[in-house]
C-alpha cells in the first residue's frame, strides 16, 4: 500500500477561498433541496424524527415565555433537565421569530450549519494532508448521513458542527501551536458540550492527547501548557451555568438526569439481548417493573430518580457479565458503523414494518438477518439493502484511506487524535445503534474518504506498465 506520498497533489491555481465557497454552496443547495422537497411533499412531519416534537414543544414554551416577558432565573436553560440548551434554544429563536413554519425555517438553519461543518472538515483533512482535503470536502457535501439529519429536527447536525470546530482547531494546532487554535478548541468542545453531553468525557482525554504530542514531538512550552489551560478553562465556563444550576436546585453536579435511565432502560436491556436473546422491549420493561417494586413512588428529585434507575442498571450490568458487555459494545459499533442514513429518513422510516429492536431472532445475527431479507416491508427492505450496499463501497474506500494516512507518520498526530476521537464515540454509544449516533464520527469518516478518493485517483491517473 503506498503512502500518502503517493497520492496526487491538488491544482495550486485554485484559491482556498474559492474552493471552500464552493463547497459550501454546493452542500448548502443539496440540504436545502433535500428538506424542501421533504417538507412540500409531506409538510412539518417530514421534517420529524421520534424526539422531533419534544423539542418543539418545549421551544414553543419557552418562546411564550420570552414574548411575555417571564422567562427569569434558570428558566433560560430549558425545562427539560434532560436536554443541553444549545439546541433548544436554536429551535425556540425560529419559533419565535417564525412562528409555526418554525420546522421549515430549522431545518433551513441547520442545512446552513451543516454546510459550514463541510467547510471545517476541509480544515482537518487540510491539516492531515493538504492533497485530500477537497475529496474530504466533497465526500462531506454529498454525504447522506449529514443531508438526512440536517432534515430532521434533532440536535445532531448542530452537535457535529461543534464536534468538527473543536476537531478543526485541535488538528491545527497539532500542525503549529497558537491562541487561535487553542481558543477554536475551547468553544468548540464547550459548545459541544452545551449540545449534548457525551463530549465531557471526551475534554480530559483531548487535553493529555495534544500534551503528549507535543511532548513527544519536543516543542512543548509553558505557553503550550497554558494554552491547553485556557481550552479547559473555556469549556468550564460553558458549562458552568448548567453546574450551577442544578447544584443549587437539586444538589447534583450532574449535567443531565437522563444518565440513570439510559443506562436501565436501553444499554442493559440491550446487553440482556446480546447474552440471553431477550428482546429489548421486554428486558426494558423488566427493568422499569423492577425499579418500581424497589422505588414505588418517584422522587421528587429528578437526579435522585435517575440515580435509582442506574442503581438497577448497574446490578444487571454486573449480573450479565462483561463478556456480555464486550459483545453487546460490538454490535452496537458494528451496526452504527454500517447502517445506511436512508433507514431513518421520514419518508423510509415512517413506513409501516417491524422495527430492529422489535424484530425476533434467537441469535442477534438470525435477528439481523430477518430484519433484512423477512421485513413485512418490500420499500423498506430494497431502501435498506441498496443502502448497505452503497455504504458497503465507502467504507472500503475509507479503509484504504486509513491505511494511507497509517503509513505516513506526518499525518500521524492529527490521524491518531481523529482515530481516537472515532472510538470514543463509539465506545460512549454503546449499544445502542442508529446511523444518528454515527453523526459525530462523519468529519473522521470523510477524511478517510477523501484519502481513499485521491489514492484511486492517482492509482488511475498512473499509465500502464
Amino acid at each position: 500500500m503506498p503512502t500518502s506520498a503517493a497520492i496526487e497533489k491538488e491544482p495550486g491555481q485554485i484559491h482556498a477561498r474559492t474552493v471552500l465557497l464552493k463547497i459550501f454552496i454546493g452542500a448548502l443547495a443539496l440540504r436545502w433541496i433535500y428538506g424542501l422537497v421533504l417538507f412540500a411533499a409531506l409538510g412539518p412531519p417530514g421534517l420529524m424524527g421520534a424526539d422531533s416534537r419534544g423539542y418543539l414543544g418545549n421551544a414553543e414554551a419557552m418562546a411564550a415565555s420570552m414574548l411575555r416577558g417571564d422567562l427569569q432565573g434558570w428558566n433560560w436553560l430549558g425545562s427539560d433537565l434532560g436536554v443541553m440548551p444549545l439546541y433548544p434554544w436554536l429551535v425556540t429563536l425560529n419559533v419565535a421569530l417564525f412562528g409555526s413554519l418554525a420546522p421549515l425555517t430549522t431545518v433551513l438553519m441547520q442545512g446552513a450549519i451543516d454546510a459550514c461543518t463541510c467547510v471545517l472538515i476541509y480544515r482537518i483533512a487540510n491539516a492531515v494532508d493538504p492533497r485530500i482535503a477537497v475529496y474530504a470536502a466533497i465526500a462531506a457535501a454529498v454525504n447522506p448521513t449529514q443531508i438526512v439529519l440536517s432534515g430532521l429536527i434533532y440536535n445532531d447536525t448542530l452537535f457535529v458542527f461543534c464536534v468538527a470546530l473543536f476537531l478543526a482547531g485541535a488538528a491545527s494546532w497539532l500542525r503549529g501551536p497558537s491562541w487561535p487554535a487553542a481558543l477554536t478548541v475551547g468553544i468548540g468542545l464547550g459548545l459541544a458540550t452545551l449540545a449534548r453531553i457525551v463530549v465531557a468525557p471526551w475534554v480530559p482525554v483531548m487535553m493529555l492527547v495534544l500534551l503528549a504530542a507535543a511532548f513527544f514531538a519536543g516543542r512543548l512550552r509553558p505557553r503550550h501548557a497554558l494554552q491547553i489551560a485556557a481550552m479547559a478553562a473555556i469549556f468550564g465556563l460553558c458549562i458552568a451555568p448548567i453546574i450551577t444550576r442544578n447544584l443549587m436546585q437539586y444538589g447534583s453536579l450532574s449535567l443531565t438526569n437522563q444518565g440513570g435511565s439510559h443506562l436501565a432502560l436501553w444499554v442493559a436491556p440491550l446487553v440482556r439481548e446480546a447474552k440471553e436473546g431477550t428482546s429489548w422491549e421486554r428486558g426494558s420493561a423488566e427493568v422499569e417493573k423492577r425499579t418500581r417494586e424497589r422505588f414505588p413512588e418517584r422522587a421528587a428529585n429528578p437526579f435522585t430518580e435517575s440515580e435509582h434507575y442506574a442503581e438497577i442498571g448497574r446490578e444487571e450490568l454486573a449480573r450479565l457479565g462483561p463478556m456480555a458487555i464486550v459483545k453487546a459494545w460490538a454490535i452496537g459499533a458494528t451496526i452504527n458503523l454500517a447502517s445506511p442514513a436512508i433507514i431513518i429518513s421520514p419518508p423510509i422510516a415512517e413506513l409501516p414494518r417491524t422495527g430492529f429492536y422489535a424484530t425476533k431472532g434467537d441469535t442477534i445475527l438470525e435477528k439481523i438477518g430477518n430484519f433484512l431479507f423477512r421485513s413485512d416491508n418490500a420499500t423498506y427492505a430494497w431502501a435498506l439493502l441498496l443502502g448497505l450496499a452503497g455504504l458497503a463501497i465507502v467504507r472500503l474506500v475509507q479503509l484504504c484511506g486509513f491505511f494511507v494516512l497509517a503509513l505516513d507518520r506526518n499525518s500521524w498526530p492529527v490521524t491518531i487524535l481523529l482515530v481516537l476521537w472515532a472510538g470514543f464515540i463509539l465506545a460512549a454509544n454503546g449499544p445502542v445503534a442508529s446511523p444518528k449516533y454515527r453523526l459525530p464520527i462523519e468529519p473522521v469518516l470523510c477524511v478517510l474518504t477523501g484519502a481513499g478518493i485521491a489514492l484511486l485517483r492517482r492509482r488511475n491517473a498512473q499509465p500502464p506498465a
